[in-house]
């Protein structure tokens, strides 16, 4: 019966108008208030996408509410509704992770932009042994840079330690970004801008696929925030014109950017990439 449904949709043009418009205020409502997840609206740039979101909830991450959540998630093990903290998105991270720890010429410093308050560092813990000499630096807005230093004060963790600046990816020779760059409006310009690249790139959890770049704007439960779905061919290449070489991609079939009434901008899976900086 769905599938009969989903035929006459795509297949009548006049049909899927009415259908749209009878559902959509419902689903209005719904995106205002208890959607975590969802997805509303495609936009050209992040500030229309701002401006079209209902005023139910505040907007972006910055938010201290939203930081004691995260706190509470981790120390909890129930990370987003899961009742295990590493997921299968995980393991490609944590390879490539691994191994290049491992490599006596790559020195143990990551800087893990929208580390969240550590939940990288401490769940890849469990599963690979950090030298003892690891520097692991995590890039988040205030509210949750300051929930994250508190966190890992109280549990000793020395190798971890927080900023706010992106400028500081100078330092650092491994460049992690897991389900972050998306809330960026120009990735590759903020990286172009560094006096010293990092060698290394692990990007997971990234919205891409074969079309139009967009803006869509993500109920976040607590909070609304705009996000890029980035053209595959585009986001790559903006990175090899810096000098990163594509070592390996992954399909993260977890995530899924499914934005109603826009099929054709949904995203089924995301992706994760590792590049190597050649110079």
């Amino acid at each position: 019966m769905k599938y009969r449904i989903k035929k006459v949709l795509e297949e009548a043009p006049i049909v899927r108008s009415m259908y749209y418009t009878i559902r959509k205020p419902f689903y209005e409502r719904r995106f205002a208030t208890n959607c975590y997840g969802g997805f509303r609206g495609v936009f050209s740039t992040f500030e229309e996408a701002i401006q079209s979101a209902p005023k139910t909830k505040t907007l972006g991450y910055d938010d201290p509410e939203l930081a004691a959540e995260y706190v509470q998630m981790l120390e909890t093990g129930n990370w987003e509704g899961s009742k295990s903290l590493v997921r299968p998105l995980d393991y490609p991270v944590m390879f490539w992770l691994n191994t290049l720890l491992n490599i006596q010429q790559v020195p143990p410093t990551i800087f893990d932009f929208g580390g969240n308050v550590g939940f990288h560092y401490y769940t890849y813990a469990k599963y690979i042994q950090y030298p003892d000499h690891l520097k692991w630096m995590v890039c988040e807005v205030p509210a949750i840079e300051k929930a994250g230093r508190k966190l890992a004060e109280r549990l000793s963790s020395t190798h971890l330690s927080f900023v706010a600046d992106f400028a500081e990816a100078t330092h650092y020779e491994i460049f992690l970004a897991s389900g972050s760059l998306q809330y960026l409006q120009n990735f590759s310009d903020l990286l172009s801008q560094l006096p010293c690249n990092p060698n290394h790139l692990l990007i997971n959890r990234l919205p891409l696929y074969d079309g139009e770049s967009f803006v869509t704007l993500q109920n976040g439960g607590k909070v609304f925030y705009p996000q890029y779905v980035f053209n595959q061919a585009n986001f790559i290449e903006s990175l090899t014109k810096l000098g990163y070489k594509l070592i390996d991609i992954w399909e993260d079939a977890q995530d899924a950017c499914m934005i109603p009434f826009h099929p054709e901008y949904s995203v089924h899976c995301y992706h994760g990439l590792y590049l190597k900086l050649e110079n």
